[in-house]
């Protein structure tokens, strides 16, 4: 093979790596891969005033790890009718059942954050207002939700 004929040959090579390099990449942070962002959880009309956040992470092993953020969520116990605590849910698919991911603490400026791991890769994710942080089925209506699949 001529000398041009290689450098050309090994430029297109270098380009192509690089171009599939970066649709690789780009593909990951839409799926949630590498470069989270916030995605904005749909709320009801019961709570117009929230703004919640979601992160999704895939770990190293292979989980999906959730960052959840609220703002200007009211103290469950201001809600009608009162709860004691927020619980985050996950749930495979709509006719399983869920699991409670923990209790959302909202703090005295109504802000609340929780971090937890899920092995789950489709998931509905939703919080609820409950009497217990503890409960193991929800009874409450989503208040906050969202979808994610990977």
């Amino acid at each position: 093979m001529k000398k041009a004929h290689r450098y050309t040959f090994l430029c297109f090579l270098s380009f192509s790596a690089v171009l599939a390099i970066t649709l690789a990449m780009s593909g990951c942070s839409m799926l949630g891969i590498g470069g989270a962002k916030d995605i904005r959880l749909s709320s009801s009309p019961t709570i117009p005033s929230v703004a919640g956040y979601v992160k999704f992470k895939v770990t190293k092993n292979n989980n999906t790890q959730i960052t959840l953020t609220v703002k200007h969520l009211a103290q469950p116990e201001r809600l009608t009718p009162p709860a004691n605590q927020y619980v985050v849910w996950t749930r495979a698919a709509k006719y399983e059942p869920a699991q409670n991911m923990g209790a959302l603490i909202v703090d005295k400026n109504l802000n609340g954050k929780l971090v937890t791991i899920t092995p789950l890769r489709t998931f509905e994710l939703f919080i609820t207002a409950e009497v217990s942080g503890q409960i193991q089925q929800p009874f409450g209506e989503p208040l906050l939700w969202t979808s994610y699949s990977r």
